[in-house]
């Protein structure tokens, strides 16, 4: 399996009220790519480590750390490793469409995030309701970071949820049994 390893993430020094002032919504990018110290903080924002045990930046429902994010981009699908800071290859290609069921100003930003909940990983959380409630809290999370990091760094990010998840699993070269796509964010540069 073709392994990116990422560079440290760089520092977001923002004062947490700007950021907050800042956060908005954006669909229109420029395709200019991220580089990948700035993928490398978005990412350890939304999904990494901030503690040797392996305790990651966002909460996780019985600690069962369930939520894994996959990276879209030009040259393919991407799953985060928050232990080796690097991007581990799934598949091959541009499928960046494939995390949306028809917003055309997904194609033009340079990245996807993509929140999955692994459900081999879901064992101590209870099934039913609750449960839902649980690893959609969870995607939450994690999806918030990432805006938030957007925000701080001045890139255009919006969150969506309009998304066929099994467009998504097809691409990401995975199965309905194995995961559940639940939420996406696009990201990139602002116009």
């Amino acid at each position: 399996m073709e392994k990116l390893e990422l560079p440290s993430p760089i520092d977001m020094p923002t004062p947490f009220a700007q950021v907050l002032g800042r956060r908005r919504s954006s669909r229109e990018f420029s395709s200019e790519p991220l580089d990948a110290s700035i993928l490398s903080a978005l990412l350890w924002a939304c999904a990494g480590r901030n503690a040797e045990d392996g305790h990651r930046t966002v909460p996780s429902a019985m600690d069962c750390r369930e939520v894994e994010c996959f990276v879209f981009d030009a040259d393919g699908v991407w799953l985060y490793d928050n232990a080796q800071n690097a991007l581990l290859l799934m598949t091959e290609g541009d499928h960046r469409m494939a995390t949306t069921a028809g917003q055309d100003f997904v194609g033009t930003a340079p990245v996807t995030l993509v929140f999955a909940v692994n459900k081999a990983k879901t064992g101590e959380i209870s099934e039913g309701r609750m449960g839902e409630i649980c690893k959609s809290v969870d995607v939450g999370a994690m999806m918030e970071n990432a805006l938030l990091a957007c925000a701080a760094m001045g890139l255009a990010a919006v969150p969506r949820a309009w998304l066929d998840p099994a467009q998504v699993l097809q691409a990401m070269g995975k199965t309905e049994s194995q995961y559940d796509p639940q939420m996406a964010v696009t990201v990139g540069f602002p116009l």
